[in-house]
């Protein structure tokens, strides 16, 4: 059978490098999750907050002189809630990953 695609238009030395590195990735799949992996996918908002609040009070302690304004303040409580979203979107992209290697019966 012809390789396509990526693989096709690669040197035979790269393309055992990239397949042994795809092979590796699907090896550390086969593994259960660690305690935080599994947190991270069971609880992501929580994961969050607690994440995403320390990083929010730096912010607002090095932007402390733009906190006089309300335009301040929202600046740095934008910046908070975006921080939060990607650390729910970690979390949620771990749950899928879990499912995901899991198999279809939740094995």
């Amino acid at each position: 059978m012809r390789s396509t695609g990526f693989l096709r238009r690669m040197t035979p030395g790269w393309k055992r490098l990239v397949t042994r590195i795809i092979e590796a990735a699907a090896a550390r799949n086969d593994r259960p999750p660690t305690v935080v992996q599994a947190f991270a996918a069971r609880r992501p908002v929580v994961l969050a907050l607690c994440a995403s609040t320390p990083i929010g009070v730096l912010m607002a302690l090095a932007a402390r002189s733009r906190l006089g304004t309300v335009r301040g303040a929202l600046f740095v409580l934008a910046n908070w809630v975006l921080v939060a979203c990607v650390f729910a979107l970690v979390g949620y992209a771990e749950r899928f990953r879990q499912r995901r290697t899991r198999g279809p019966r939740g094995e």
